[in-house]
């Protein structure tokens, strides 16, 4: 496999489909081949026992919450809890869409096909479900594998703790953790990625089921170890290069957009500072949006084609595939 033609393609496919771009912003942003979890972290005090001194002071003493709650407050908050669950079921379901749709259009494209906007929706449509069912189960077997990982360790530790009061021995031993947990991890959730995005095209791609695909992901992935770790780290490199490139342009960019408020800011004037600081920030919004969507784009496309050159793998038709 040539390694430089597999990014040229990727290239390519990204520059000249740029109606795949909008895909290309919820595949890349709600990325299936990520395993990450947000933990609470929170203080303790009573509800509302802020301190109520100083600057803080005039802001807190009138905190409309400081009586009792009324009907008009609680419906306020069930309508935006409402609002917010219906806006991460419509992100959740544009980016098992835009996975399906892109997967599947960029293979039909690498063939010689023509695909559009309407095409590749349908397409995403069309895998909703098994798409759907893939990503809940690679999230719970990445939730699986982190438990395993982290409760022998926490409970050596715990033990540790337990049985000792040295501070010599407790650093050592959440040292030796951090010496094992920290490769084991890397080692663990890389290989998982890459299965899942193996995985991924063996069910839009060949239209396997979802169980099925996750055996077939691992296969691929054994039977061709080192050319997929290549493909990730070659990934890898080419994030890194993007994101400089992205973070030196976006600083040079938000130095120009935001130099009136810079410099309304230094001279006190703080209303119109806030004002030109908005209006910049509008303005840079949807450079940042349309850079990571051709980013997400790219990346998504360059392992499909990986994909499709590690396997030999050609599309099902259509009307073959399991719904």
């Amino acid at each position: 496999m040539n390694y430089w033609d597999l990014i040229r393609d990727a290239f390519w496919i990204t520059l000249r489909n740029r109606y795949l771009w909008f895909f290309g912003f919820f595949a890349g942003v709600g990325g299936t081949s990520d395993f990450n979890s947000n933990f609470p972290m929170g203080g303790g005090g009573p509800d509302n026992d802020f301190d109520r001194t100083g600057a803080s002071a005039p802001l807190f003493g009138q905190f409309p919450f400081d009586g009792p709650i009324g009907g008009v407050e609680v419906a306020v908050g069930i309508v935006f809890v409402l609002l917010a669950l219906v806006l991460f079921v419509v992100f959740l379901a544009l980016v098992v869409i835009s996975n399906g749709g892109l997967a599947d259009s960029v293979a039909a494209i690498d063939r010689g096909e023509r695909r559009r906007f309407g095409s590749t929706w349908r397409a995403g449509t069309s895998t909703f479900w098994r798409v759907l069912g893939y990503c809940i189960l690679f999230f719970l077997i990445g939730l699986a594998l982190l438990f395993a990982i982290a409760a022998p360790i926490g409970l050596v530790i715990a033990a540790v703790f337990l049985g000792t009061e040295a501070t010599g021995a407790r650093v050592i031993s959440v040292v030796l953790a951090a010496l094992v947990a920290i490769p084991l991890l890397i080692v663990v959730f890389v290989s998982l990625s890459i299965i899942a995005q193996f995985a991924l095209r063996e069910i839009v791609i060949r239209g396997q089921r979802v169980t099925s695909s996750i055996g077939s992901g691992l296969r691929i992935f054994r039977q061709n170890l080192g050319r997929s770790i290549l493909v990730w780290l070659i990934q890898i490199a080419l994030i890194i290069v993007a994101t400089i490139a992205l973070l030196v342009a976006g600083a040079a960019v938000g130095l120009v957009l935001f130099l009136p408020t810079i410099l309304l800011a230094v001279a006190e004037l703080t209303t119109a500072a806030i004002v030109t600081g908005i209006i910049a920030g509008v303005i840079l919004l949807p450079f940042l949006i349309v850079a990571a969507a051709a980013l997400g784009t790219f990346n998504h496309a360059y392992w499909t084609l990986a994909y499709l050159r590690i396997t030999g793998t050609e599309s099902v038709p259509s009307s073959s595939r399991v719904v």
